[in-house]
């Protein structure tokens, strides 16, 4: 069973019942038939409303789907939990559902209490039907905001007292806040030496799946470049002309560590991130990120390998919307070893930290193999 089960008010309900069998039995001996029948019409709603007591919820379930909704701050959306019903019907229950406070009730009223916020609706649904439930949200900060708990409190029909029903298993409904994206200023540099995806006419690379043109033939073009009907259009040879193409990939290395704490800018810091990479997104260039935020996983930091498009968009907002004050925290400089030693250096490295000179040993080594820029804080919205 999915659902814990608090019964209040039993204990009076049987008190009840005693209550109604001794009268039953005295009006019988007594012949107050008239008695009787009330007494016997009580008892049946008594026996009924113990047997409702005991059964109802046990076939009531929650639709318990990974569901994700995506905001932005300020931006709306709702949540949705469908509840299934194969049981006794329930009537005037109250649903109760306490999710964390990086989104908000919007526009319902709610209760805080300690980090989190409890919507409460009311809740009916009928045998053998099926009830969804929206809660409407608002992206209040950045951060991931599940469901903590969901319980229905049911209502006796017939005499005081109620059935609590606390649902158990984790509830795979959340929401997440991405980070602020703020205008990015500054434009990446293509590297005309290493062979890549963008256009560029300096470039000394070509595209030879996009051919955009010929030109007459000249010593030294290769043979499999020959296109054979323009030339024989045009009766000379002629040569296809593809698209010049151009590196450019970058790798973000931010520093969020200060002394044995949290650096102040930290919630600036993951802005800035994002809006590069969000920059990096409308402009087709493929990046990564490093942060020096312990993890346990394939990589001991929280690293995003070099990729591009939409799904590597969500993976990274997601990551970032994730990290919390609270991480643990690694040496800025074992993160600069580890990339130097581990990762294949894109065509530039955007570094953001404080104190830059505390890691040149480190940073000069990077500088040999790329280009290395630097960014030692925030100043307003625009960033880089």
């Amino acid at each position: 069973m999915n659902w814990i089960r608090r019964d209040f008010g039993m204990n009076n309900t049987k008190n009840y019942v005693q209550l109604i069998v001794v009268s039953l039995i005295a009006s019988f001996l007594f012949k107050q038939y008239m008695l009787f029948s009330v007494f016997l019409f009580l008892l049946i709603i008594a026996l009924l409303n113990m047997y409702y007591y005991r059964h109802v919820g046990e076939k009531l379930e929650l639709v318990n789907e990974k569901k994700r909704v995506r905001l932005l701050k300020h931006t709306t959306s709702h949540l949705e939990l469908t509840f299934q019903n194969k049981g006794l019907p329930i009537w005037n229950a109250t649903l109760l559902i306490s999710f964390q406070n990086c989104i908000a009730p919007n526009g319902i009223s709610h209760i805080t209490t300690a980090g989190f916020h409890e919507v409460k609706f009311p809740f009916s649904i009928g045998y053998k039907k099926q009830v969804t439930i929206k809660i409407p949200i608002e992206g209040v900060h950045r951060g991931l905001a599940r469901i903590k708990q969901i319980e229905i409190q049911i209502p006796h029909p017939f005499t005081d007292g109620s059935v609590l029903l606390e649902f158990k298993p984790m509830i795979l409904t959340d929401a997440i806040v991405y980070p602020q994206i703020h205008k990015v200023n500054e434009k990446l540099i293509p590297s005309r030496i290493k062979e890549g995806y963008l256009e560029l006419n300096s470039s000394l690379y070509e595209d030879p799946f996009f051919p955009v043109g010929t030109r007459e033939y000249a010593p030294g073009d290769q043979f499999h470049h020959i296109h054979w009907k323009a030339s024989a259009k045009s009766q000379q040879l002629q040569t296809k002309v593809f698209t010049k193409v151009a590196n450019v990939s970058v790798l973000f290395i931010v520093n969020v560590k200060k002394r044995h704490g949290v650096v102040v800018d930290f919630e600036e810091k993951i802005e800035w991130l994002a809006s590069c990479m969000e920059d990096c997104y409308k402009n087709d260039i493929p990046y990564s990120f490093a942060i020096n935020v312990r993890t346990y996983g394939k990589f001991p930091l929280v690293y995003l390998p070099l990729g591009g498009g939409d799904v590597h968009r969500k993976q990274a907002l997601e990551l970032l919307s994730i990290l919390s004050r609270a991480d643990s925290l690694i040496p800025f400089e074992k993160v600069l070893a580890y990339i130097d030693n581990h990762v294949e250096l894109p065509v530039a490295i955007y570094v953001m930290t404080h104190q830059v000179e505390q890691y040149l040993p480190f940073l000069s080594r990077l500088e040999k193999r790329t280009n290395v820029l630097y960014d030692t804080g925030i100043s307003g919205k625009g960033v880089l």
